[in-house]
């Protein structure tokens, strides 16, 4: 194996058990926020004497919140499924097609958040949260490419 296909692999494996990581706290912390934006909704609806701009305050950010963890709860499972075919492929180059595909995915997702970062509110975290998301998702492109163009 040349050195070139072992710094794919560990790439693949090193970044793929990382995803699996990232991914479970996704969904852990999406799970808790839907639950969350329950127990507000829920709150919302027993308590009393709330004026109509509270309880539409009340319901916009209850909405808000719930939406927020669908979003994160689908980027977890995104991320995990990344992970898991990741350090699949590092072990076994013939299933290196799904982690392939789920980075070319991840890396078009990526730079599309930077651009919309740019169109909304653009600081320097923001600026500096998408360039790892970028770097991180075309270190996984590199890598399942590699090994499926070379292996």
């Amino acid at each position: 194996m040349d050195k070139k296909i072992k710094n794919a692999k560990s790439t693949l494996k090193i970044l793929g058990i990382l995803s699996i990581i990232l991914g479970a706290f996704g969904i852990i912390l999406g799970a808790m926020s839907i639950g969350g934006g329950g127990i507000l909704a829920g709150q919302m609806a027993t308590s009393g004497g709330m004026s109509s701009t509270e309880v539409d305050a009340a319901a916009t950010t209850t909405g808000l919140v719930l939406v927020a963890g669908i979003a994160l709860l689908a980027s977890g499972i995104f991320t995990l499924l990344l992970g898991i075919f990741s350090v699949r492929a590092s072990n076994d180059f013939s299933k290196v097609g799904p982690a392939y595909v789920f980075a070319i995915i991840d890396l078009i997702v990526s730079i599309i958040g930077v651009i919309v970062s740019f169109a909304g509110t653009m600081n320097v975290s923001s600026l500096l949260d998408g360039a790892v998301g970028i770097a991180f998702a075309a270190c996984i492109f590199w890598a399942a490419k590699t090994i499926r163009d070379n292996a």
